[in-house]
């Protein structure tokens, strides 16, 4: 959460995955319907969760207050499933990505403001998702597979395409990454921007701003992890996040414990 005291997360209890949510005391279900709910999105100010269900058929976009107080909000219906990856820190936009027959996984946005029409930030031939807003809403960083591999993107927002998109910064792209990267998240005040390689290792790439340029520096290896999925996606999203002071929440597989000790009681010897 933006006050770093809460993770919401998504859990699946005898065979029906929810939103849950953990704090130092508890944890505490979040949402409540028979369908699939996952991939939950806090907003900037931390009163409302943004989520993905799949109660209508397909992966539609859903808020409810994170108190777990009033109603659940039906965001963004459509026929294409959907995944929520982050929310501008100034509130008025979601960025998610989308499934495509024809181009796979392309990157949308909702304004949460106005008539809320959702629009296109990225679609190509190639797989975008996993996109994420700096924190002063300039830029959106991503992960994108048209090298070959996923690799870690940035471009400007809103971009020259998007609804109110002149805003003098074109729309470059620069590659943040070098050998592969998935799962990019923005460290505190937008300096420098993470994300995880393919051996598991977490990466961080220092950022700078020229103009209407950005200038990516060489990214170094901050430490390996035994993050879920390892260096690869397998749907299970940014499994990391990374709190306002610095702290970083890792989903970790944990290693296999040692067998177990078995007390068998009363046990008695064959007699031979």
């Amino acid at each position: 959460s933006p006050d770093g005291r809460r993770v919401a997360l998504q859990r699946t209890v005898q065979g029906n995955m929810d939103i849950w949510l953990l704090d130092a005391d508890r944890t505490t279900r979040f949402t409540f319907d028979l369908s699939r709910d996952s991939f939950p999105i806090w907003s900037p100010d931390g009163s409302r969760i943004v989520f993905d269900s799949k109660r209508k058929g397909h992966r539609d976009l859903y808020q409810k207050p994170s108190s777990g107080a009033g109603s659940e909000e039906l965001l963004v219906e459509s026929a294409q499933d959907k995944v929520a990856n982050d929310w501008s820190a100034d509130g008025r936009f979601i960025v998610y990505h989308s499934t495509d027959p024809q181009t796979s996984y392309d990157l949308w946005v909702l304004p949460l403001q106005g008539d809320r029409k959702p629009f296109v930030f990225l679609k190509t031939n190639f797989d975008e998702r996993r996109g994420a807003f700096s924190p002063d809403g300039r830029w959106v960083a991503y992960q994108s597979n048209e090298s070959g591999r996923y690799e870690i993107y940035v471009r400007p927002f809103p971009g020259p395409s998007s609804p109110g998109g002149a805003d003098g910064r074109g729309g470059g792209q620069w590659q943040v990454s070098t050998a592969g990267g998935i799962s990019p998240r923005w460290g505190p005040g937008g300096k420098e921007l993470d994300y995880i390689a393919p051996d598991g290792t977490l990466m961080a790439a220092p950022m700078a701003v020229n103009g209407a340029n950005l200038e990516p520096g060489r990214p170094v290896a901050l430490f390996r992890t035994r993050i879920a999925g390892g260096g690869t996606d397998v749907n299970l999203g940014a499994q990391y996040d990374i709190a306002r002071d610095g702290r970083i929440l890792i989903n970790t597989v944990l290693e296999d414990a040692a067998s177990p000790i078995t007390l068998i009681q009363n046990w008695k010897p064959p007699v031979k």
